[in-house]
């Protein structure tokens, strides 16, 4: 890597913790935009990991996390945020020093709490991903033009969070710097909310089946859209509500609020609120996005 006051055009040995779609797509990335030395892949089954070889997301992997990252000059943890937290004390006490750690986990206060005391780590959190699982839906374009968020603290040295950054920017995201707090009150509405809604809808829709068993033949775009992310790796949103609890429970009452005052005006068949809820809806969705 090159020294500080540089960004680096190439991370030297990276070690990606959690070869799935995620640390897939990463290694992916990193290998064929010739960004890394060598990209080692770490996990506990050694043949999913050959097949990760096989596929040209890593160079080599190891099943020994403190061997896999003991020379690793970047390491990137891209498991479960239970995994995430589980295996961290044992990563940072095992790099080399100046190594620089980070992750991509969903939310971010838990985590960059759990390595407070190591300067060198860099919260991170890249907007991409895909109901499916595995190195097998990894791609090298998964972050192109995603936002990357990157949540430092007052004590994260400035280098690493450089390298973190220019990581991100040289596999194609773009990069939001966020305290770890905020971007989990903002993922808890734009990414852990949607997901939730998904798998209550999915449920209640695979009810009505039981006394209406054609009624997935009359499920279009709108359905498909609505419950897509519902497919996703229950551990992974199982870990994601647990540490972002209180959050989440805030998005969810802000929805059930908006939910209730259309319940109502249907039940009361009012017109004018029926219609002025659905508009709101309809430009709230034009405005989306645009700058504030």
């Amino acid at each position: 890597m090159s020294g500080e006051g540089s960004f680096p055009t190439r991370f030297g040995t990276v070690a990606i913790v959690g070869v799935g779609l995620m640390g897939g797509s990463l290694g992916l990335a990193l290998r064929q935009r010739r960004l890394a030395h060598r990209v080692i892949g770490i996990g506990r089954d050694a043949a999913r990991l050959s097949h990760a070889v096989a596929l040209g997301a890593i160079d080599s992997f190891q099943t020994d996390i403190a061997v896999g990252v003991e020379d690793a000059d970047v390491v990137v943890l891209c498991s479960t945020i239970g995994h995430i937290l589980e295996v961290l004390p044992g990563v940072l006490s095992a790099i080399k020093p100046g190594a620089v750690v980070t992750d991509v986990g969903s939310t971010k206060t838990t985590i960059v709490e759990a390595a407070a005391a190591f300067p060198n780590f860099v919260g991170g959190h890249p907007m991409a991903g895909s109901e499916r699982g595995g190195v097998e839906a990894a791609t090298a374009l998964l972050y192109q033009e995603a936002t990357w968020a990157i949540t430092p603290t007052d004590t994260t040295d400035p280098a690493a969070l450089r390298i973190v950054t220019a990581l991100a920017q040289e596999i194609g995201a773009t990069t939001l710097l966020l305290d770890p707090k905020s971007h989990d009150a903002m993922v808890a509405v734009t990414s852990h909310l949607p997901h939730v809604l998904a798998t209550s809808l999915m449920r209640s829709a695979a009810l009505a089946t039981q006394t209406l068993p054609q009624t997935p033949r009359l499920s279009a775009g709108s359905f498909a859209d609505m419950t897509r992310v519902s497919a996703s790796p229950a551990p992974i949103w199982r870990d994601i509500c647990l540490t972002n609890r209180d959050a989440i429970l805030a998005a969810i009452a802000s929805f059930r609020g908006e939910l209730d005052a259309l319940e109502k005006a249907i039940a009361n068949s009012d017109t004018a609120a029926i219609e002025e809820l659905f508009a709101g809806g309809a430009e709230a969705k034009n405005e989306w996005g645009a700058e504030r």
